[in-house]
């Protein structure tokens, strides 16, 4: 296997056991139960293309644009996708570009990434995707949940941990792939980029970091024409990621109406 079928099998593999773990539980929640069939039925190929149009886009728009302070000599050892709370609806990663990393090292599972690293010239906190996967476990915000749990710790339940690393296996399975899809088809030539790249992922100060790509200096770069068609191609769909939304949007209120 190649460094990313790596990643993939890790993923795959670490999704897997928390899954029969989560079944091993006699006393969970059905609370927990009932977010189990909502990951379930989440349409996660919509979802894959609302992220892939996001990601073409930002990288255009914001990843590689000089307009908006990008200084293209600056070579990026990663690109950090970064989500913060996610127990409620249309949450969104940020992204920051990596041009400083001591001790860089490559890494096809979950590690600590420390803070000796430093970000390339306004890549910081800049739209990256959306991952509103998590959208069903608003239910557990204390602001949402039933009103047996109000007063009570629902992290401490049976089957919290394993719920919430469900969602966010799965979620990452699927960004994932896409990433990978994105790169086959020459999408991030553009990024000026080391060899052994990575796109990773984490929530904020959680210490638990992901790869989701690792991605080798290749030579040649984008032609002009090449550019412009990047360019063309923006301009042509900034309305895709907002259709797609609204689309998704109509699909869950749809779903939601008939539960």
């Amino acid at each position: 296997m190649n460094k990313n079928e790596i990643i993939k099998y890790n993923l795959e593999k670490r999704l897997t056991q928390t899954l029969d773990s989560f079944n091993a539980l006699s006393n969970k929640e059905p609370i927990f139960q009932k977010l189990l069939a909502e990951l379930n039925s989440f349409d996660f190929e919509i979802y894959k293309k609302l992220i892939e149009e996001e990601i073409k886009i930002n990288l255009i728009e914001w990843w590689t644009n000089t307009k908006r302070g990008i200084i293209p000599s600056e070579e990026l050892y990663a690109i950090l996708f970064e989500y913060d709370y996610f127990l409620q609806k249309g949450v969104e990663a940020t992204s920051y570009g990596i041009g400083e990393w001591k001790d860089y090292k490559v890494h096809t599972d979950e590690f600590d990434m420390g803070f000796d690293y430093d970000f390339t010239t306004e890549f910081y906190a800049s739209p990256g995707m959306s991952v509103n996967f998590f959208d069903p476990l608003q239910i557990l915000d204390h602001n949402e949940i039933e009103e047996k749990y109000k007063d009570v710790d629902i992290e401490e339940f049976s089957g919290y941990e394993e719920i919430i690393q469900l969602f966010k296996v799965k979620g990452m399975i699927a960004i994932h792939e896409v990433i990978v899809k994105l790169d086959k088809e020459g999408v991030f030539e553009k990024l000026n980029f080391k060899d052994n790249f990575m796109f990773i992922i984490d929530e904020h100060d959680s210490g638990e970091v992901y790869p989701l790509l690792i991605k080798s200096k290749k030579e040649g770069s984008f032609s002009k024409n090449e550019i412009l068609n990047q360019h063309q191609y923006l301009e042509e769909n900034k309305t895709i990621v907002h259709q797609t939304k609204k689309w998704w949007q109509i699909w869950k209120n749809t779903t939601s109406n008939t539960a």
